[in-house]
């Protein structure tokens, strides 16, 4: 970053203050606060995820952009819009974190017996309208991709304290260390932080709906892939809408 970049931010940083009341000398308690913390992680995922596929997809094929728009009455937020030039077809993104703790071997699941965490793919409960209900799915058509990295899961919930707690359990540990071949928590944290996933809704929904935290494998899952991987699945996707779109075009002439 540049110096000209540093004061920008700078007063960027100052006017946000200034527009929110937000006292400067307490800011970074506001930031740390841990009902807060949470929501900023969310937030900036989405930004990690965007400038991830504006760098891996290219531009000459594809056009990334990240919205920002506030989500209106039973209209979806999308936090990804990738467009493919070629045919116009637009992908809506969407970027969930994986629920903090759920890093598992899987030697006591009734589930899945393999190494999985679990990804929060359901609705915020801060939407006062699903508040006491179970209608918080997304149905299987509300985005066309889905996608998450590794890093919340080996966090341990429920802990009170300033800093984010790798898991505790040593087993889990050794099994995370030798898996993504680091020796110290740092180390882990950085390399969670790049391992991401996709999948295509479809591939995991139940009953046109997909699951409120689905299960995922550390490693080789059906249809959580890698996002090394996405560009052929995107192209498919875009192949699949396109024919559907010139199928209608067709029966409409008729």
């Amino acid at each position: 970053m540049t110096n000209e970049e540093k004061i920008q931010l700078a007063e960027k940083l100052l006017n946000y203050c200034k527009k929110f009341n937000v006292p400067l000398e307490f800011l970074s308690e506001i930031l740390e606060d841990q009902k807060v913390t949470p929501m900023i992680r969310g937030k900036a995922m989405e930004y990690n995820a965007f400038l991830l596929l504006e760098k891996i997809l290219p531009r000459t094929t594809w056009s990334v952009q990240k919205l920002n728009l506030n989500a209106q009455t039973g209209i979806y937020d999308e936090d990804i819009s990738i467009t493919h030039r070629r045919t116009g077809v637009i992908l809506k993104v969407e970027s969930k974190s994986t629920v903090r703790g759920s890093i598992s071997d899987g030697k006591r699941s009734r589930i899945l017996n393999v190494p999985h965490f679990n990804v929060k793919s359901h609705r915020s409960r801060s939407n006062i309208k699903l508040a006491g209900t179970s209608n918080d799915r997304y149905s299987v058509d509300s985005f066309d991709v889905l996608i998450t990295n590794t890093s919340n899961a080996i966090f341990e919930g429920n802990t009170v304290g300033e800093h984010l707690e790798v898991v505790h359990s040593a087993e889990l540990k050794e099994m995370l260390y030798g898996h993504y071949g680091v020796r110290t928590d740092e180390d882990l944290i950085l390399s969670c932080e790049t391992d991401w996933r996709f999948c295509i809704p479809k591939d995991i929904a139940v009953d046109g709906f997909i699951p409120r935290t689905p299960y995922v494998k550390l490693e080789d899952d059906e249809n959580w892939k890698p996002i090394s991987e996405i560009e052929e699945r995107l192209l498919q996707v875009v192949d699949d809408k396109h024919k559907r779109k010139s199928s209608k075009k067709s029966t409409r002439r008729k």
